[in-house]
């Protein structure tokens, strides 16, 4: 399927900083930063690439922007996290939020960050990691 004639929900890289009044360019981060690359609205399936670190306080957007699409009755998510360089529990609650409510994920081109701890989760038994692939 193609999307090339969906205009994207986000219309360019928006940058979100740990601390608000520091907004950075798009297309750059620094440590503690996460910026939504693209998120498309596809039928009923939300499609976002990230890119930088995800963690408690830069989880923020990504959480916000499930919770809109979720709203607007979105079943599927496809993350794309080839660009996150690191990752931590809050992703993990974030797509376990997200799978909750019998919604799908599937987490393509996973960066070395994202793939550790998507292993370390199955290894623990996190059933929400199911949809990742490697």
């Amino acid at each position: 399927m193609s999307n090339e004639s969906i205009p994207p929900i986000l219309s360019a890289p928006t940058a979100v900083a740990s601390d608000t009044e520091s907004m950075k360019e798009a297309g750059s981060s620094t440590p503690g930063d996460i910026i939504i690359r693209s998120c498309t609205l596809v039928g009923r399936a939300l499609w976002i690439e990230l890119q930088g670190e995800i963690d408690h306080h830069s989880a923020r957007p990504l959480r916000t922007v499930l919770a809109v699409g979720a709203a607007h009755g979105c079943l599927h998510l496809g993350l794309d996290a080839r660009h996150v360089t690191f990752a931590d529990s809050a992703l993990l609650r974030v797509i376990d939020r997200w799978s909750r409510h019998g919604r799908s994920l599937h987490i393509g081109h996973c960066s070395p960050a994202v793939r550790r701890l998507m292993d370390a989760a199955r290894r623990v038994g996190r059933t929400a990691t199911e949809g990742v692939s490697r």
